[in-house]
């Protein structure tokens, strides 16, 4: 095949984005993709969430002899005087990667597609969260330089359809001790003592009911937030509320969400939302009733989960974050997932340059002497984490 045979596009108009599906789908199928990855997931991010806040469309594409190799969704967004590119997604806490058909020269397609990221999509910086270290476009952005962020996170799976062979829950169960001092179904049998508890998954059909749960979920997190002191862009979104009501209710077969609730005595305690794709469930985000937080709901609702999944021979995704609860039902099983962000433009090193020049200061003054802000700087407050947005 000849490389004037691979055709990059890059596609900035919402009919023509529209008009993938069917390609997009088929795509996913071959290169077993994700959820995040996922049309039906893109659009409703689209639709909900960068549309609303005045991103636009920067997605690539390739072809060869029409037929389509690989998507990667991305939105340009003005940040003061500077673009930056990013992901197509619910600006929340998901994993971003490229669609890319899995042939032989598929390397040399995310090769290709970097450059045109980088190049002629108009950007100054390219934004990449929770960045699978294992892939391809990994190895390439975590050698971009320079680099503005680069954060590392832990990202816990748990093995079940490996650990399910040969055992029922309950030797599955036993073999993994007290989470938190407290044995699996333990939880769930204190609460039954105190009442009628009832485990369930919200009708998506029901429009209204799920934008209730949804709603009282998001509630119940933000009372959390308060009190630990641990906040996100995302707690106070509408943009992200909307996306998850319309994503649960869409029943994606590509991406398809469920809402589970569990109450006691007819009150909801706890509501976790976690999807399903390529024979993984990956959980998105959950929160607790606080009036019940001695009896652990929010360890009961992933307990529950993780059973489904179990009995269903699928992988759990617990994302980013180290939590103790994530630890124990993978049993250790961790990567790394990495949030980088690159300079693409000469405007953007200048950018960087503004951005630093506090921190600059500030540690050039405790020297006793001040040099200006350069270029190879940055390495030292991007592993750090110290960085504005921009």
């Amino acid at each position: 095949m000849r490389d004037s045979e691979l055709q990059y596009e890059i596609v900035t108009d919402e009919q023509k984005l529209r008009a993938l599906k069917e390609e997009w789908d088929d795509l996913l199928k071959r290169a077993n993709g994700f959820h995040y990855q996922s049309f039906d997931f893109c659009w409703i991010a689209w639709q909900q969430v960068a549309r609303p806040k005045g991103r636009s469309l920067r997605c690539i594409v390739l072809r060869d002899k029409g037929k389509l190799l690989l998507v990667w969704p991305l939105v340009a967004h003005k940040r003061f005087l500077w673009t930056c590119l990013c992901p197509l997604c619910p600006e929340a806490a998901d994993y971003s990667d490229l669609l890319v058909d899995p042939w032989e020269r598929s390397a040399e397609c995310v090769d290709g597609a970097w450059r045109v990221a980088m190049r002629e999509c108009g950007a100054d910086f390219l934004h990449l969260p929770f960045l699978h270290e294992r892939t391809h476009l990994y190895r390439i952005a975590s050698k971009a330089r320079p680099l503005v962020i680069q954060r590392r996170s832990d990202s816990y799976v748990a093995k079940l359809s490996e650990e399910c062979a040969g055992r029922d829950w309950a030797s599955f169960s036993d073999s993994l001790g007290p989470p938190h001092g407290r044995k699996p179904s333990s939880i769930a049998r204190r609460l039954s003592k105190k009442g009628h508890l009832e485990c369930k998954f919200i009708d998506p059909c029901d429009k209204s009911a799920v934008a209730y749960a949804v709603d009282l979920m998001f509630e119940w997190k933000r009372h959390w937030s308060d009190r630990v002191g641990k906040r996100g862009p995302w707690l106070n979104s509408v943009h992200y509320r909307n996306f998850l009501v319309e994503w649960i209710s869409s029943q994606s077969p590509s991406s398809r969400a469920h809402l589970l609730m569990i109450a006691l005595d007819g009150v909801p305690i706890v509501s976790l939302v976690f999807c399903v794709s390529n024979n993984r469930v990956s959980t998105v985000i959950g929160s607790f009733n606080e009036a019940y937080a001695k009896s652990s709901p929010g360890l009961l609702a992933f307990e529950y989960v993780v059973k489904w999944a179990f009995d269903r021979q699928y992988d759990v995704d617990f994302g980013s974050g180290a939590e103790r609860y994530k630890q124990f039902w993978a049993r250790g099983n961790v990567t790394n997932v990495w949030t980088l962000r690159t300079v693409a433009s000469w405007w953007g090193r200048i950018g960087m340059i503004v951005q630093r020049l506090p921190f600059e200061v500030k540690h050039t003054a405790r020297e006793g002497t001040f040099a200006a802000p350069s270029s190879t700087a940055g390495a030292r407050y991007a592993s750090t984490g110290n960085s504005h947005e921009i």
